[in-house]
């Protein structure tokens, strides 16, 4: 890791938002992979739904109801991270006897800005993943094919970004065919976000639009209108 190559010192001034930098694009992906698949394709594919069916809710409120408690375990968990950074921030304090280690203004309203970010980014991507989840035959075909994709998406990145070169003469454009690519996005994206590139910002929201609208409604439809044993 990269961080592994910089002084604790330097590292314990922004920590909380280095930490996530570094884990978001594959561990914190992974995590939402693991959650979308445990709270749609287990019970979608094993029939637990049953009971639920015959009960008086409708499907489409069972669908709103799991997104729920996806996503507000997504908040919970980003909101976890870095509370327990922030620890370790304090931890080193003591060890090394670091002096103001504590977070500025400055640094306070960048760590905010970044979780939003990365909030959104992770809403984006489950959304995908609870689309993926829906249409997967198992827990472990869903999980599986995230995976696929996560770590696909970061190795081949540059194929892809070849395809987004030719409107290179049009930022926007760009960052949008760039960053339909969320592992790419949070990998790259975010960072140039925080440096206050209008271009960007733009990019990121109409890209975390697209997803949210689509792989959600395309979850919703498959979630309401088929038979769970199919």
């Amino acid at each position: 890791m990269r961080t592994m190559k910089i002084p604790v010192e330097v590292l314990s001034l922004n920590f909380v938002v280095t930490g996530l930098r570094e884990n978001l694009f594959l561990a914190c992906n992974i995590a939402v992979a693991v959650l979308a698949a445990a709270v749609y394709t287990e019970e979608f594919r094993s029939g637990q739904l049953r009971l639920l069916f015959m009960r008086r809710f409708t499907r489409g409120q069972i669908f709103w109801g799991k997104l729920l408690v996806l996503n507000t375990s997504i908040l919970l968990l980003l909101m976890a991270f870095a509370v327990s950074s922030q620890v370790i921030v304090e931890v080193w304090t003591l060890s090394y006897d670091i002096s103001d280690a504590g977070l500025s203004g400055s640094q306070g309203l960048q760590m905010l800005e970044y979780y939003g970010w990365a909030l959104a980014s992770l809403l984006a991507i489950s959304s995908f993943y609870c689309f993926v989840a829906m249409y997967s035959k198992s827990v472990t075909y869903a999980i599986g094919f995230c995976m696929v994709y996560n770590l696909g998406s970061l190795l081949f990145d540059s194929l892809y970004l070849k395809l987004a070169a030719l409107v290179s003469h049009i930022p926007y454009l760009y960052n949008v065919i760039a960053f339909m690519i969320v592992p790419y996005m949070q990998h790259t994206g975010l960072d140039r976000s925080l440096m206050g590139n209008l271009s960007v910002n733009r990019a990121i929201i109409t890209v975390v639009s697209l997803y949210l609208i689509f792989f959600t409604w395309g979850a919703y439809r498959r979630f309401v209108t088929d038979d769970y044993l199919y």
